[in-house]
């Protein structure tokens, strides 16, 4: 595990932010799994700006979602899709095409992950894997209790996770499920780069720093991962001692 500790949270998503770009301009057909949530805005707002000023070809880029709401309308505006579409699909004049979003409109969705599934291992696997960190220690929306070797699947929201994210619903009740990459997914991925900003992150990290392939904190299982990317802010870093 590479650990980079940035002395702000701007600076973190810029790291984090160039870090993807550089993979898109030393290999143009990168497939890239994107997450999404607060942490992640700063992030595609620096890409964003950055390509603005150093224009970069993206269109043989294709790009896995992580997870996705069940039960919201298609393009509802809380959804990852939208989010995606806002913050990177139209900004940067992507093709929708060029996307692969968790299938939650169906009445199969065991056979849509198992389809998911297929069509990661088409495109060859994942490049560079996106990642966030709840204050619960889930990666993707792999709440405590998933394993290691888990797949796409439906997944039960905590009521800790649905409290950490309501504030993205303005309107209606927050989804109680979604639809997510397993763990065993996001560790197929040939690169992970986690980014964890702020104080509420602080108790996951430390978790997770003291602990390996723990189902109590799902994102210690990227532990194991060859070539896995902590990038911190100071916030995020306040409870654990990195001058060893």
């Amino acid at each position: 595990m590479r650990i980079i500790l940035s002395p702000s949270t701007q600076e973190a998503a810029d790291t984090v932010a160039m870090m993807v770009l550089d993979k898109i301009e030393s290999h143009p057909q990168s497939v890239l799994g994107l997450a999404t949530g607060r942490t992640m805005e700063p992030v595609y707002k620096s890409m964003v700006d950055t390509m603005t000023k150093k224009p970069m070809h993206l269109e043989k880029c294709f790009f896995f979602m992580l997870d996705e709401y069940l039960g919201l309308p298609e393009n509802h505006a809380s959804s990852f899709k939208s989010y995606i579409e806002f913050h990177l699909v139209k900004p940067l004049n992507l093709h929708h095409d060029q996307f692969a979003f968790p299938p939650v409109h169906t009445s199969n969705l065991e056979l849509a992950a198992e389809n998911y599934e297929r069509c990661l291992r088409e495109a060859g696997g994942v490049d560079l894997q996106l990642l966030g960190i709840g204050t619960n220690g889930h990666i993707g929306f792999n709440e405590p209790g998933s394993l290691g070797d888990s797949r796409t699947r439906r997944i039960l929201l905590t009521e800790e996770t649905r409290l950490a994210n309501k504030t993205q619903f303005k309107e209606g009740e927050m989804p109680r499920e979604a639809l997510s990459m397993g763990i065993g997914s996001i560790l197929d991925a040939k690169s992970l780069i986690m980014l964890a900003s702020g104080r509420s992150k602080a108790d996951a990290i430390k978790y997770l720093m003291n602990h390996h392939d723990d189902p109590k904190c799902p994102a210690t299982y990227l532990k194991s991962h060859p070539h896995f990317t902590l990038v911190l802010d100071p916030d995020a870093a306040s409870k654990i001692n990195l001058n060893i």
